[in-house]
């Protein structure tokens, strides 16, 4: 009985997910970390070409990591990493989604509420 009741426990707050909005604090935390994160030149918005380098690099860490993954051991011989030849559709539709004014450049406000992160969204007061 005390393991279907912890079961049944378990199957209702799905895995990874707060049952409660993001503090205010911790949201403003997520997006100033992202924007950093996206805005490799520091000037204060993320470009195109920005967001096209970020996911060329995710992409070639991704390659990498699947490279290594396919090594039995450390001493075998590392096969060739092949980065996909990735076209910039999907950072460019990414870009556009986010670039609300369509000026070119993502702010950290247009970041925001791309990511849901915008305190309203949140419920946070």
């Amino acid at each position: 009985m005390l393991i279907a009741l912890t079961l049944l426990a378990l199957q209702a707050q799905p895995v990874g997910v707060a049952p409660d909005p993001l503090p205010k604090a911790e949201a403003e935390r997520r997006v100033a970390e992202r924007f950093a994160d996206l805005d490799l030149n520091e000037d204060g918005s993320v470009e195109r070409d920005e967001v096209r380098a970020r996911f060329d690099f995710d992409a070639s860490a991704e390659a990498t990591y699947q490279a290594s993954r396919q090594s039995k051991k450390a001493s075998d011989p590392r096969p060739e990493v092949r980065s996909p030849a990735m076209g910039w559709a999907k950072a460019d539709a990414w870009f556009a989604a986010a670039d609300k004014d369509g000026d070119g450049k993502v702010t950290r406000a247009e970041l925001s509420a791309h990511l849901g992160a915008d305190v309203e969204q949140l419920g946070v007061e």
